[in-house]
Order: C-alpha cells, then sequence, then structure tokens
C-alpha cells in the first residue's frame, strides 16, 4: 500500500470515518456530518520529516469524544486492530489517548474532564496544574475494563455520576514539567 493510500485508511481506522470524495491524489474524510474534516492530499513534492531536527510545526490533532465509554470503545476497538497508544495520560481538563499516524505526527484522542468550559478555566489557572501541567499516566486498559464493565446493552455510559467523577478525577504525583520521551 503506498503512503497516501495508508494515511488515507490510518484515519479512516482510527476515527470510523467515511470517504466523501476521493481521487489519485486528495481523498475527503468525514466521521459526522460536516462535508468533511480531513483531506489527505499525495503531492510529489512531500518530503518526510527528518528525526531529530527541530522544527516548528503542529504539535498534534486532537478529537473529543463525548463520554468515557465512547472513548473506551475507540480503544479496545483500536487494540483489537493491533494498534497500541504511544501515551494515555489523564492532564487534568482532559483524559487522553496519543497515537501516531503513519506520518509520525500525534493524534489524541480525549473526554473533557470537567462539564464545563468555566470548570476546565479553573483547575488549568490552580496550583495543581501550575505544578504538574503535564498529567498523570493511566493504565488505559484497567481504565477502559472498568468503564465498559458498566457499559448499558444498547452501547451508552453506564456509569453513575460518582463514578464518572471518580475515574475523571486526576491522580496528582506532584511537580511534573516534561514530556515522555516518545512523545516528543
Amino acid at each position: 500500500m503506498d503512503h497516501y493510500e495508508e494515511m488515507s485508511q490510518w484515519y479512516i481506522d482510527l476515527l470510523g470515518a467515511e470517504v466523501v470524495h476521493k481521487t489519485a491524489n486528495i481523498t475527503f474524510l468525514r466521521y459526522d456530518e460536516e462535508h468533511h474534516r480531513i483531506a489527505i492530499f499525495a503531492s510529489p513534492q512531500h518530503v518526510p520529516k527528518t528525526k531529530g531536527v527541530l522544527n516548528a510545526e503542529v504539535d498534534h490533532l486532537a478529537f473529543s469524544y463525548a463520554t468515557l465509554t465512547e472513548l473506551a470503545q475507540v480503544y479496545t476497538s483500536l487494540k483489537s486492530k493491533a494498534w497500541e497508544p504511544v501515551w494515555t495520560i489523564n492532564h487534568g481538563p482532559t483524559t487522553s489517548i496519543y497515537y501516531r499516524d503513519p506520518d509520525g505526527n500525534k493524534v489524541e484522542l480525549q473526554v473533557d474532564n470537567f462539564d464545563t468550559k468555566e470548570g476546565a478555566d479553573a483547575f488549568m489557572k490552580g496550583p495543581l496544574f501550575s505544578m504538574n501541567p503535564i498529567g498523570t499516566e493511566i493504565d488505559a486498559d484497567v481504565w477502559a475494563a472498568e468503564i465498559l464493565a458498566k457499559v448499558r446493552p444498547s452501547g451508552e455510559e453506564g456509569l453513575n455520576d460518582e463514578e464518572v467523577k471518580r475515574i475523571k478525577k486526576r491522580r496528582e504525583i506532584g511537580e511534573r514539567y516534561s514530556l515522555p520521551d516518545n512523545t516528543v
């Protein structure tokens, strides 16, 4: 499979996306009602990134899910395809699972840990986030198993409000300012 096809298929698999339009050199994908969310372009001028060279670039793309259950279901679906995340973490404002696409770009799948923007803002302006703006790693297998053990037969969130709050609350580990090597 050439690189253009590999990139297109990776995002189709990651997001459960559908192809809206495809030619020999451009694919438009969507995963909701929007006309498209991602465009992948095969360019003869494309030059692969050089590892170890400092460049200013986009750090990552982020896709949000409405519930813990939705994110856990996506995680287990990708794991069944032998996709392993490069990082699983509770940042505080979000619980996030990171993957790398075929070009090495980071892609974050996340769920908000606060019900409101104001709640997330207050946490990010507070002392715990100042002391640790990175977050605390989570064991995604244990995390997903706990969540999916309560899923309703319809596939919807089965956790009660207290369980959701407990699972979303970040475990505090003290000061942390550095990213793991595999995420930079």
